[in-house]
């Protein structure tokens, strides 16, 4: 996907307004406080190296330490901004003015650097499936998605969260799309790194839109090459013992390539079903084929959010299916908040994910 040259300054000077916004209030604080333009100078300062480098949404500054101060310091002032009324109306409480606003300040600071350095957490979940085979009982299903390998997801990091996976001993793993950000830069790092994966079953791939912004065949054929299963429209039966499960993968949504007929028409009658779909709005659609299990992503948690309250964030212009796991009739979805990011390598309420999912029976 290209970005127009003459979109380029105005997506620069829209960054620029927002991030101005979000640090006014704190920095008119300070300033305040300091009897001194020092704060506002410092501001500038820790942004502006990041700002002039800003191209197009997919292609943001890379990893230094300029880019993660500008992320944590824009992340915290955020922070701070939303606490500067909990901290008024502490200290007309009685709370000493010292306290209360050294406590906002350091949950801004804490929570602001966490938030630039985006680094994912291992969520474990459990999912009941009535008349699972016992030899199923237990079965664990590592999931990795959303990675966008590219200037600000290197195939060092990805690898790194593919040794943390297979230190697991899992039986299965499923990388539900968005393997890249976009063009073929970083197709054979991607492959290279997913082709470490380990489990019990193997690894299988679905694609989301992002893959589809590069020749998405070259990215399939070296995903294959590295070992990897790749699911377009279609499943395969994984055997454990003399129980089956079958594990499919629908195409991408946005492009128009999904076709979930196709990829269910191989399921044996009475097996169970573990779907992996980029898109969790073709939740409805699995659920109403008895799909136990659908696997996606491709919201980011919204990457800014209100910690905890998974329906207020950004993903909420997506989808109603934001993040984590949700349950209809005999049907689950579990919506992975992804790995990676794009745009901003920032998240903010919405931290970074690895998910283990446990089937048990119901």
């Amino acid at each position: 996907m290209s970005f127009p040259t003459r979109f380029q300054g105005h997506f620069r000077l829209i960054v620029s307004v927002v991030v101005t916004a979000v640090q006014l209030p704190t920095v008119l604080w300070l300033c305040v406080r300091t009897r001194t333009p020092l704060p506002a100078l410092v501001a500038l300062g820790l942004s502006w190296p990041y700002l002039k480098r800003l191209t197009t949404p997919w292609h943001t500054p890379a990893p230094s330490r300029s880019t993660f101060l500008a992320l944590g310091w824009w992340s915290a002032c955020l922070v701070f901004d939303l606490l500067m009324l909990p901290a008024v109306l502490a200290i007309r409480a009685g709370l000493p003015e010292a306290a209360a606003w050294g406590l906002a300040a350091a949950v801004a600071l804490v929570v602001g650097l966490d938030a630039a350095l985006a680094r994912p957490r291992l969520r474990r979940r459990t999912v009941r499936i009535a008349g699972l085979a016992p030899e199923l009982d237990g079965y664990r299903i590592g999931q990795l998605s959303d990675v966008h390998c590219g200037p600000q997801v290197p195939e060092s990091r990805v690898a790194a969260w593919v040794k943390r996976l297979n230190g697991l001993d899992l039986d299965l793993v499923a990388v539900t799309g968005d393997l890249i950000t976009q063009g073929p830069s970083h197709v054979e790092a991607i492959a290279r790194a997913l082709g470490g994966l380990r489990a019990k079953d193997g690894a299988f791939v679905s694609l989301g839109n992002h893959d589809y912004y590069t020749d998405a065949e070259h990215l399939v054929r070296e995903l294959e090459r590295h070992g990897l299963g790749v699911l377009r429209n279609r499943g395969v039966v994984v055997a454990r013992g003399g129980a089956r499960l079958y594990v499919a993968g629908v195409d991408d949504t946005w492009t128009s390539r999904d076709d979930l007929e196709r990829a269910l028409a191989q399921r044996p009658e009475g097996v169970p079903t573990v779907l992996l779909a980029h898109d969790p709005d073709l939740f409805p659609q699995a659920r109403a084929r008895g799909v136990e299990l659908t696997l996606s992503g491709h919201t980011h948690g919204g990457q800014l959010g209100v910690p905890g309250v998974r329906r207020l964030s950004l993903a909420r212009f997506l989808t109603r299916w934001t993040a984590g796991l949700y349950r209809e009739e005999r049907s689950w979805l579990y919506v992975n908040r992804g790995a990676g990011t794009t745009g901003p390598p920032v998240r903010l309420g919405a931290p970074a994910e690895l998910a283990v999912l446990t089937l048990r029976r119901g």
